[in-house]
């Protein structure tokens, strides 16, 4: 039920069938999925220092391996300096819990690709709601859940489906005796405007760290990569073409739109050489190969684990469950920054516009810039003033993507989603480069152009011709 999952608890732990467990460090005990890949954090000595979940490549290329080694020790005078510079900058999808005599603290990868979510009455914490509770679920009178179910819109907020679970905020920490929230970046000098930025050298940038990120991870895992027909899968796979024949690449259909990505992604896939798997999920319902329990089945599983998030359609539950067997799926989502997709056509800043991006559910539209207004602003009061030019590419980051990516991918139970873009050098480099400049389609052509990317017609360009749409429909006859 709960793959890829775990709990981390100074209480008794669950028991689920196959999980690992850790010895306990100073009372906290951890318990997981064997899918999840779990590593001891030691000092230079040697000494346990607590978990690190997850995949992910650090600064210089190299793959985290069988354990991190943090080259300081506990007594030291800069420790927590020392653990962040080593932790901050990795790329990939991950968090470290640190259990220490000098403090306990939870680090996670920029937009919480992999989730917490916290329980403080129960000092429990974990990936989804139902990992951090002892007890049966009690109704969230700010975010109904059934409400969610029925309606859609997002979790927000750190709101979850419980009212005693809050999520964990990205690029802060989580301190794990008091449960508070401190922000670690980006620091107060960190400035993200800048004058005339360099769009085709900033392109090769971007481009070579998704190499590494990407070489890291298909060398060391079996990887498939889903292809589509916009910008940001082009982007990713062409920067990962030295390294593209070790990979899988993948097209779904779950509806009209998304056939005419198969067809995009298959002229993609020929220009590189590669097979494509295209899987068909419109066809294996209306072919009835996928019987009704089984869709049911996969809807259940995925609201529970999940949290209560609103399912997928019935042809993306059977999609996701019929992607290419791998260790990972490599995912260029957070790539949507380089379009600014947050960003309203004007490039100011409006409360009314940065609530409604967040598309939280639960109550009606019209009431979410009052109810929940506040509380954005409170939020908005932790980013250091220099970073405040780019607070809708901070919310996106910090409460978008959370309830959405991370909140919801892990309800898809088979394979680990990898964003190689999760990187905050990345981030910080994308979000340079001027709103404006970005909405107007500039970032995405330099990308193109630094990654070799070929004149391949976009879906938005299909759906306008009757000639090329005839020819996407024939490759589902």
């Amino acid at each position: 039920m709960f793959s890829r999952q775990y709990c981390m608890s100074k209480a008794s732990l669950p028991h689920v069938e196959n999980w690992k467990r850790s010895e306990k460090l100073l009372g906290w005990g951890i318990t997981h999925c064997p899918k999840l890949e779990c590593r001891t954090i030691t000092d230079t000595f040697g000494k346990p220092l607590g978990w690190f979940l997850g995949t992910a490549v650090d600064q210089s290329g190299a793959l985290i391996g069988n354990k991190l080694e943090l080259p300081t020790e506990v007594g030291a005078n800069d420790f927590w300096e020392i653990v962040e510079e080593e932790i901050t900058f990795l790329a990939g999808r991950y968090i470290a819990f640190l259990i220490t005599e000098k403090g306990k603290r939870a680090y996670f990868d920029p937009v919480m690709d992999l989730p917490l979510v916290f329980n403080a009455r129960e000092e429990m914490v974990g990936t989804s709601p139902l990992m951090a509770l002892t007890r049966e679920l009690r109704t969230n009178d700010r975010i109904d859940h059934k409400l969610i179910m029925k309606d859609g819109g997002n979790y927000g907020m750190q709101q979850t489906c419980d009212p005693d679970v809050l999520r964990g905020l990205s690029n802060h920490y989580l301190d794990l005796e008091s449960f508070a929230l401190h922000r670690h970046w980006p620091s107060s000098d960190e400035a993200f405007e800048s004058g005339a930025v360099d769009l085709n050298e900033t392109a090769k940038q971007i481009v070579a760290r998704l190499a590494q990120v990407t070489g890291a991870l298909i060398k060391n895992y079996s990887c498939a990569m889903p292809l589509s027909g916009g910008n940001d899968s082009r982007t990713l796979v062409f920067s990962a073409k030295e390294n593209i024949n070790l990979a899988q690449l993948f097209s779904h259909k779950t509806n009209m739109i998304t056939g005419l990505d198969c067809y995009v992604a298959k002229l993609l896939a020929d220009e590189l050489g590669q097979d494509l798997q295209i899987i068909d999920a419109v066809g294996h319902l209306k072919t009835g190969s996928v019987q009704r329990k089984d869709i049911r089945k996969l809807r259940r599983d995925f609201c529970r684990r999940t949290g209560y998030q609103k399912a997928l359609s019935n042809a993306e539950l059977v999609a996701a469950d019929r992607i290419p067997d791998a260790d990972l799926v490599l995912r260029g989502n957070i790539l949507d920054m380089a379009r600014a997709n947050q960003w309203p056509r004007n490039v100011k800043f409006s409360i009314g516009h940065a609530i409604s991006k967040l598309a939280i559910g639960g109550r009606p539209p019209v009431e979410n810039l009052s109810y929940w207004g506040a509380e954005y602003q409170n939020w908005l009061g932790t980013l250091p003033p220099l970073a405040r030019a780019r607070t809708y590419d901070f919310a996106f980051i910090e409460h978008l993507l959370p309830n959405t990516l991370g909140g919801r991918l892990i309800g898809c139970s088979k394979a680990t989603y990898v964003n190689p873009f999760n990187d905050r050098n990345l981030i910080k480099t994308c979000m340079m480069v001027d709103p404006k400049r970005r909405r107007s389609g500039e970032l995405n052509k330099a990308l193109h152009a630094a990654g070799g990317v070929p004149a391949v017609p976009f879906t938005s360009k299909i759906k306008r011709s009757t000639e090329l749409k005839k020819k996407a429909r024939e490759l589902f006859e």
